[in-house]
């Protein structure tokens, strides 16, 4: 079984496909990990960066500065179109491989992906969980955890598709907006449901 995570930013997309992980027994994967491996100095994202931009995003020692690409991914939205040209395959081509490798031994798939909707990758998988929580929540969460100011975490959020419409298209929702209890007491009878399911 393949069972994918996402949800806005912010919304505790880890912490709740730790969760599902946990007590499924199941191999964990993220997107975001894939994409951070992928932009390491030699690797084929940090490549394609390098090949399309030169060196506009390195530091002195090779590495790409994050910090610096994502500011400039959510003011340009044709740069970050371009970007996701570069990545997305990448990614999708990696996350499938592994999916494959667990599918061979008979386990389950956990993959936390932060734009499955937005880049349409919701065919991958048997089901889909939407982690919700309304945008001042994970505003106000994004900038405690990372130290970004209210304004670039909306922009960062905006870009996003909107959570409502991402909890209407799931198989299954966890509301991830009130104690961390009530959101593991909810993955705990959807883990139930998904067993009995399978």
């Amino acid at each position: 079984m393949k069972l994918a995570i996402t949800g806005g930013i912010g919304s505790g997309k880890s912490s709740v496909a730790a969760v599902f992980a946990g007590l499924l027994r199941a191999d964990l994967f993220s997107a975001d990990q894939v994409c951070h491996q992928l932009m390491l100095p030699g690797a084929s994202g940090w490549q394609g960066i390098v090949t399309v931009w030169g060196e506009r995003f390195l530091n002195t020692d090779g590495t790409i500065n994050r910090g610096i690409l994502r500011d400039a991914v959510f003011r340009d939205e044709t740069l970050r179109h371009r970007l996701e040209t570069v990545l997305h395959p990448l990614i999708r081509s990696t996350l499938k491989d592994n999916m494959a490798a667990v599918d061979n031994r008979g386990g389950v798939s956990i993959v936390e992906v932060p734009l499955l909707y937005e880049v349409q990758w919701q065919d991958e998988f048997d089901a889909v969980t939407v982690v919700y929580a309304p945008e001042a929540v994970c505003i106000a969460r994004v900038c405690g955890r990372d130290g970004l100011d209210a304004e670039e975490a909306g922009r960062i959020f905006q870009a996003q598709m909107p959570p409502e419409e991402k909890a209407a298209r799931a198989a299954y929702v966890v509301d991830n907006s009130g104690l961390w209890a009530q959101t593991f007491l909810q993955v705990s009878r959807l883990v139930r449901l998904i067993g009995k399911n399978r």
